[in-house]
């Protein structure tokens, strides 16, 4: 799955939309109270989100895995998005 979509909420949040149709909003503010993503307390550079498909973005040296984002959205975990994608293509 891809995320196909972008959309900067208020209070670092994000609304992303997949190539499947799923589309939902991930919350980033704890994620980005520490370590190497608080550059995006900077709301200017947060608001530079995107993607490349497999994953979202903001420079070549800060991206979120796009099944991270997809498990969140789904309340679902990353091994059976996975395996849910393996069986749809083996039918």
């Amino acid at each position: 799955m891809k995320a196909i979509n972008i959309t900067v909420l208020p209070e670092y949040t994000l609304r992303v939309t997949f190539d499947d149709g799923i589309s939902g909003t991930i919350d980033l503010k704890q994620f980005i109270e520490n370590g190497i993503f608080s550059v995006l307390k900077d709301q200017h550079l947060f608001n530079k989100v995107y993607t490349t498909g497999y994953s979202i973005a903001w420079d070549e040296d800060l991206e979120i895995d796009a099944l991270t984002i997809y498990a969140e959205i789904t309340n679902k975990k990353p091994e059976d998005i996975l395996s849910d994608n393996l069986n749809y293509a083996s039918n």
